[in-house]
């Protein structure tokens, strides 16, 4: 099949839902050869966050000069983007190779009277497959929801898994309260491994401990207690982390937390004892992360690589005329991150807001946290089916007092914005839904 046709098989796939489990997933890659064993891994896991710390561990290992394979979901500009080898997007021929390999192996199993694997369990095995076709020496991997029972929880034991910051999100799914979603997240943390923590909340904290203690499973903490910072803004930071100078080219407080996450996850990774792993793939290749070589990962490479780091979506400056933000805030963790760092770069000004969210999420939460911050709002809805109509939400911020024009299309409420001479002054923040935040990147860019 050619990339328009991998798209469509995938489309019909999508139609099956999804449906947690590991057994599909892991009789699809028995059958294409355990592409998932064939490669240093790094897992991560979480609520907030993976894709920032994932971010500066990616751009700091190929600057080490590693061939580094990642796996995201969901994304924001492309559907290739998906898969990356270097920082680059998989072209679609190359998907388009994968897949008709992935798709062999999928059909076989339907005819030999099997479940057919969902979207994402095959986009998983894609993934895999491709990062073995590359010849990656390392492979970067997010899980997609949860852990225990996410299609990406078919690592090894020797995969070095990150638990970025968990709070409640998808309690449908991962359950109610926090030490709930905090075991199913755990599901990826295998007896006797290492993990590597996000600076948690005491009760997270408690039970990420006690797991580890229960599975001999060696834990990492990022610590605050080691950090000063500097200087901060909405551009960047600088600070001190166990004694050492970082600088980075990303605002907002909390991706300084997912910095020092990373630097703990480098640690590991610059250790001599936990990288020097032989791995085999089924055609009997040998790949080792080889720390004596000349591009080992000391303390100036790390420098550049935290400070080259960008992540779209995320405290992201995408206009200066006038000022926008886009953030990808769609949860109550992360819309109350998302005040203290208003608060902090723009204490006491009034803020010009353009939302969109889903009707299955505590949008009630997010408009406590962030209507006393409102100026206006502009409310506006993506295609998903899920979205709730931007007249709902003007109506519920309207309640709360606020000043709210339902828009529907976020290109039309950013015309408004940027075509009002009132709002030159004032700060303009996209937020609510990764899919707005994602429509709003791909228009102002």
């Amino acid at each position: 099949m050619d990339y328009r046709e991998s798209k469509l098989y995938i489309k019909e796939k999508e139609k099956l839902g999804s449906i947690p489990g590991l057994v599909n997933i892991n009789e699809l890659l028995s059958r294409l050869g355990n592409p998932q064993l064939s490669i240093p891994a790094v897992h991560i896991a979480g609520t907030n966050g993976k894709g920032s710390i994932m971010a500066f561990v990616e751009e700091t290992l190929v600057k080490a000069g590693k061939t580094v394979g990642r796996y995201i979901s969901p994304t924001i500009y492309s559907y290739r983007e998906r898969w990356r080898r270097n920082k680059r997007w998989a072209s679609e021929s190359d998907i388009a190779l994968a897949m008709t390999e992935v798709s062999k192996e999928v059909e076989a199993m339907v005819a030999d009277g099997m479940n057919s694997p969902t979207a994402f369990e095959i986009e998983t095995a894609v993934a895999f497959w491709l990062f073995r076709y590359w010849k990656c020496d390392i492979m970067l991997i997010e899980c997609g929801m949860g852990g225990r029972l996410d299609a990406t929880n078919v690592l090894g034991d020797d995969a070095l898994n990150v638990m970025a910051s968990v709070s409640l999100d998808h309690m449908n799914v991962l359950g109610n309260t926090l030490i709930e979603i905090t075991r199913e997240k755990l599901g990826i943390v295998k007896d006797g491994s290492v993990l590597v923590t996000y600076p948690q909340c005491s009760e997270v904290m408690a039970e990420i401990t006690d797991y580890c203690n229960k599975h001999n499973v060696t834990l990492v903490k990022a610590d605050p207690d080691q950090l000063v910072i500097e200087e901060e803004s909405f551009r960047d930071a600088e600070f001190k982390y166990r004694g050492q100078d970082y600088k980075l080219s990303l605002g907002g407080e909390y991706q300084i937390y997912n910095a020092i996450t990373a630097l703990e996850v480098l640690e590991v990774m610059a250790g001599d004892e936990y990288w020097k792993v032989d791995y085999k793939s089924d055609d009997k290749v040998d790949y080792k992360i080889d720390q004596q070589q000349d591009d080992k990962l000391d303390h100036n490479l790390i420098y550049d690589g935290l400070l080259a780091t960008r992540w779209d979506g995320r405290f992201t400056v995408a206009c200066t005329d006038p000022l926008i933000i886009v953030d990808g805030a769609h949860n109550e963790d992360a819309w109350l991150r998302l005040r203290e760092s208003l608060d902090k770069y723009f204490t006491n000004e009034r803020i010009i807001y353009i939302m969109g969210v889903f009707a299955d999420k505590e949008y009630h939460k997010m408009i406590r946290i962030l209507a006393p911050t409102m100026k206006k709002c502009y409310t506006v809805e993506s295609d998903n089916p899920r979205a709730l109509s931007s007249e709902a939400l003007a109506s519920k911020l309207r309640e709360a007092g606020v000043e709210a024009e339902g828009i529907g299309d976020v290109r039309r409420a950013i015309d408004i914005v940027r075509n009002n001479s009132e709002n030159d002054s004032t700060p303009v923040v996209v937020c609510g839904t990764l899919s707005i935040t994602g429509a709003a990147l791909k228009y102002l860019k």
